[in-house]
Formats: C-alpha cells, sequence, structure tokens
C-alpha cells in the first residue's frame, strides 16, 4: 500500500485548496469525516486491488457538490468538494425516503412484503443504504478514471476529470470515458448489493431483488439531482432547473444518456451474475421509476421529476440508444478501455 498524505502534496504544490473541517461544529465535522473515512478506506481497498501506487484522497474547497479524479506528476489522486458531503447528505435525509416501501405496491405480494420486511428490519435502513450506494458509485466512477488515466496508451499526466457537466469542451474521448466509469461504478454498486444481502439475517430472493431495485434507483436519482439542478441547492424549498437534451455537445454525455446507460449495464450484469431470480428490464424500470417518484414526491412535493424522467427518457430513447450504441462502439477501441476489459475478463466485441 502506498498512501500518500494530503499534507505532503499540499506541501509540495501538487494539490491546492484542502479543505479543513477540524473547527467546525462537532455535527457538521461528524458528516465531512464519515465522507472521507469512507472514500479513504475505498480507496485504500481499490487501490491495493488493482495494485495503483502513490495515491490520495482529499477534499477540496468548494461549495458545489462535485467529485474529481486526476493524475497530476505521477500521484493518483481522488477528491471531492467540500460542498458534496452537506449538500449529498440533505438530499438524501431519512424523511425523503420514509414511504419508500410503497414502491413494492406495483409488484406482486411476496416482493411487496420484501420491501415492508426490509423497512421493519432494525439492522436495515433504506436512506442510508441508498446513501452509501451513492457514495460507492461516486467514488468507483473516479477511480474508474484513474485506471483509465493509468492505462492510457499517451500516459496523461496532470489530467483532470471531474462529475460536473460542463456546457462547452465535447470532446468524444471525454464521453467515452464517462461512459465507461459509468458502467463499471454501476457494476460495483451492485456487488455492493449483494454484499448487503448476504448480512442479513433473513435472505430470501424477493429481498435481493428489492435490494437490487434500491441500488439502480439510488443511482439514477443521484444523476436526476444533476439532471434537474437541484442538487447543488442547499435549503428547500427547492427549484428545476432542467438541462436540453444533447448529443455531441458538452464536457460529459447527458444525465439521460448516462441513466440509460447504467440502468442498461446494471441489468446485463443482474441476468448474467442472478439468472435464477428472472428480472425483466421492464420490471427493474418500473420500480426504480417508483422509488424515484416516491422521494422526488417528498423532496419537491409540488413537481412530478419522475413524470419528467420518464417522458424525457421516452422522448429521446433512439437518440439515447444510437449515442450509447456509439459510445460502447468507441470504447471498446479505446486502448485504455481495452486494457482494463481484458484485466477484468470482460468480454466484448
Amino acid at each position: 500500500m502506498s498512501s500518500v498524505k494530503k499534507e505532503l502534496l499540499l506541501k509540495h504544490k501538487v494539490i491546492e485548496d484542502v479543505f479543513n473541517y477540524q473547527d467546525f461544529d462537532s455535527e457538521i465535522a461528524d458528516v465531512y469525516a464519515c465522507f472521507e473515512n469512507s472514500f479513504q478506506e475505498l480507496f485504500e481497498d481499490y487501490a491495493s486491488l488493482f495494485n495503483i501506487k502513490d495515491y490520495c484522497f482529499y477534499i477540496k474547497s468548494n461549495d458545489t457538490c462535485n467529485a474529481f479524479a486526476s493524475k497530476r506528476e505521477g500521484y493518483n489522486i481522488i477528491g471531492i468538494t467540500n460542498g458534496y458531503p452537506i449538500l449529498l447528505k440533505r438530499k438524501f435525509d431519512k424523511e425523503y425516503f420514509k414511504n419508500i416501501l410503497l414502491a413494492g405496491i406495483i409488484n406482486e405480494k411476496p416482493l411487496f412484503e420484501a420491501y415492508c420486511d426490509l423497512e421493519e428490519d432494525t439492522d436495515f435502513d433504506y436512506s442510508k443504504f441508498i446513501l452509501d450506494c451513492s457514495i460507492k458509485f461516486t467514488f468507483n466512477h473516479e477511480f474508474e478514471h484513474i485506471l483509465q488515466l493509468n492505462s492510457d496508451l499517451y500516459n496523461r499526466d496532470n489530467y483532470l476529470l471531474h462529475e460536473n457537466l460542463e456546457m462547452t469542451g465535447f470532446d468524444i474521448k471525454k464521453h467515452v470515458w464517462e461512459f465507461d466509469a459509468d458502467r463499471m461504478a454501476s457494476f460495483e454498486v451492485l456487488k455492493y448489493v449483494f454484499s448487503v444481502y448476504k448480512k442479513l439475517k433473513a435472505k430470501n430472493d424477493e429481498k435481493l431483488k428489492c435490494l437490487l431495485f434500491v441500488g439502480c434507483a439510488s443511482m439514477i436519482i443521484t444523476k436526476s439531482l444533476f439532471y434537474f439542478g437541484v442538487i447543488n441547492q442547499l435549503e428547500p424549498k427547492y427549484s428545476i432547473n432542467k438541462k436540453d437534451f444533447y448529443i455531441k455537445e458538452n464536457s460529459h454525455p447527458h444525465p439521460l444518456v448516462r441513466c440509460l446507460n447504467i440502468i442498461e449495464y446494471y441489468f446485463d450484469n443482474i441476468t448474467e451474475d442472478f439468472p435464477r431470480l428472472k428480472i425483466e428490464f421492464q420490471e427493474l424500470l418500473d420500480n426504480t421509476i417508483a422509488i424515484i417518484k416516491l422521494y422526488f414526491d417528498s423532496l419537491i412535493p409540488n413537481q412530478d421529476i419522475a413524470s419528467h424522467f420518464l417522458s424525457d427518457l421516452e422522448m429521446y430513447l433512439d437518440d439515447i440508444n444510437q449515442y450509447n450504441q456509439e459510445l460502447y462502439d468507441f470504447a471498446i477501441q479505446d486502448e485504455s478501455i481495452r486494457n482494463l476489459l481484458l484485466f477484468r475478463n470482460i468480454s466484448f466485441g
């Protein structure tokens, strides 16, 4: 293990604007400490697994919600802004998930009962699980960028990739790297969901299906908070500022393009890893949308965000499918991504 202390990198100006939360109120400081520990532990585990040397995590001074990855002067760096923990924690407050078990109503009785059983399980908490899935997704998205940078033919140093959409700077390679990072992150969330399931005292296939649906919803809620311009708003009442649809523009693929990519790859891995569950794509989508609706109806009661999301998805579905296929075709020609797929024994072609 070769973790590098952020103080050393700050001293040598490899990183800057390191956020210090030590003098904050204890409640706020605890939030920052919790997020920092989560990211540091994940970085240690994955760096060891993928033999990544000279790595560092830090929180950067910036009030917006953002996460980033970079390789600078040979150091592998993942960071979040100081806005990320507070803004995300408030959006994933327990009160917004108190009705989540109602998503089970659209299903047959055994699956509905699984939603209820998880709600009643004192060792399980929907809001914590959804927040943890979101954190796992964000970290693994950024870690995939670290792997891309280390596998890239041109060994890009001083290269920064971050999560906030910029309305400039289209580059098909950047879109492809985001496409790949979302897919790998969704797979890691799937693995995390199963790890949570294994720890349940009472297990059955319906509970596993429920957790899989909620895990998917967590990722789509996270992306939707950006899509509808809600994430960086600190206090209710929240307002909507939706991103206009586009294809080959801007720094990242459109959030809807990313959402469908995430759901489809997540579903592909469910069907491969858990064929006995016989989950249909429509079932995954229906439950994901139901959870999204319950969440956003609670977060922003005067707006039907789930209906906006679904109607937008239907309106642009052909364009999204076509562009995601183009990104996939480009991705398997990208040397860094091909190297990573081969390393993971993932078939492609």
